[in-house]
């Protein structure tokens, strides 16, 4: 599976997980990808290497400053879908995750810190796990998805302009200022998010087109 399709498929999955749990879209997707190889290697579809019974599988730890092989049991999901919906809990029901201020992080919308509490909190044994999800999260442009999940939790029912502060905003333009860099995104677009306007759904659509799924420059 290629990337592009990975994140199709995990972002609906994750953008939902978000709403309900408040962990961030791009950390969803980010630890699925590295835990699975980007849905390469997930059996019993366990994208993010959860421990547990169901299947004993043959991994690599990061111990005492080197990998090694070991033999242990993981969890078996019938989908992706409950992979994702068990990691979330997980996290939430893992006290040391709290401790460690990763949602604290993510209310904040903050995937940097967050990444950085899931390594302080352990939940991988790789002393680099912190930075290779951060590396996934800005190389695939996966931030917006965190804003995008926010922004459908608080609009309304009349599509109003998505209530986000003035960094958020900053941190969105910068993102699509990249597209708009390589003619991807008429101008327009770029307006909406100056002037503080861009709705959920068109936040939803922009990423539907970055995605490469529609193929064509977009005019409003």
């Amino acid at each position: 599976m290629d990337k592009k399709s990975f994140i199709e498929i995990l972002t609906p999955l994750a953008v939902e997980d978000q709403k309900r749990t408040g962990i961030l879209t791009s950390i969803t997707i980010a630890q699925a990808a590295l835990e699975s190889a980007w849905g390469i290697i997930a059996p019993g579809n366990n994208l993010f290497g959860i421990k547990g019974t169901g299947q004993e599988l043959t991994t690599q730890e990061y111990i005492n400053g080197a990998f090694v092989t070991i033999k242990d049991g993981f969890r078996v999901y019938s989908s992706w879908e409950g992979s994702v919906t068990d990691h979330s809990n997980f996290l939430v029901q893992n006290s040391r995750y709290t401790k460690a201020g990763f949602f604290d992080r993510c209310s904040e919308l903050d995937y940097v810190g967050a990444a950085k509490a899931l390594q302080t909190a352990g939940y991988a044994t790789d002393a680099n796990y912190a930075s290779k999800l951060i590396s996934i999260i800005e190389n695939n442009s996966l931030a917006p998805y965190d804003l995008l999940a926010k922004a459908i939790v608080e609009e309304d029912e009349t599509n109003m302009p998505m209530k986000l502060e003035q960094w958020q905003w900053d941190m969105l333009y910068q993102v699509m200022g990249k597209a708009y860099n390589a003619d991807q995104l008429d101008w327009n677009w770029m307006q909406k998010i100056v002037d503080r306007t861009l709705t959920a759904s068109e936040l939803a659509f922009l990423n539907t087109v970055l995605d490469g799924r529609i193929d064509r420059k977009i005019e409003v």
